[in-house]
């Protein structure tokens, strides 16, 4: 059996990240590939209990949670844990995955990710017009919510009030629901 080895000191393009192997967790970060394991069932069961509950929303759109790629140029494909595409958006919908920002992301951080996500993966959906980042943090049970109209983020707190957001209109729920 052959092992599959990654060069790390390329600069991988869509091209590249197209010949990996399906099942990988990678992603594509300026031109670097990033992997990681799989997440824990900890980090599984908030986006699981994040999706149920915009689920019940019947917003029109679509939603869809990690694995799924989401091609934002030829350097750039990340793999959000939660997205939602709007119903006048749904274009960017195609077989081998999301082609162009998807209205609103969503990354639940852990110890080995929470960098990453807050920082470098932030700031390419705000760079490529995501509307609204989601930073889910299980820790701290907060949420943050940036977006390029806003110039610091909405901190959330369990316990503490209700969610909303400029994309999702009639969202109205405690965080308490999806950290307990």
């Amino acid at each position: 059996m052959l092992t599959a080895t990654i060069d790390k000191t390329k600069e991988w393009t869509v091209d590249d990240y197209m010949q990996l192997e399906e099942g990988l967790l990678a992603q594509l970060l300026d031109g670097e590939l990033i992997t990681s394991p799989a997440p824990t069932p900890h980090h599984q069961e908030i986006i699981g209990k994040l999706f149920m509950e915009l689920q019940k929303l019947e917003i029109p759109g679509k939603l869809f949670f990690s694995p799924i790629d989401v091609y934002l140029d030829k350097k750039n494909v990340l793999q959000p844990d939660l997205i939602f595409i709007s119903a006048e958006n749904l274009g960017i919908i195609s077989e081998r995955g999301i082609e162009g920002p998807p209205d609103l992301v969503a990354e639940v951080v852990s110890p080995s990710n929470s960098y990453i996500d807050r920082n470098f993966k932030k700031k390419k959906y705000l760079e490529f017009g995501v509307k609204e980042v989601w930073i889910l943090d299980p820790a701290n049970k907060t949420l943050e919510i940036y977006s390029d109209s806003v110039d610091k983020p909405e901190l959330y707190l369990a316990g503490e009030g209700q969610l909303k957001s400029r994309v999702i209109n009639n969202l109205s729920f405690g965080l308490e629901v999806i950290f307990s």
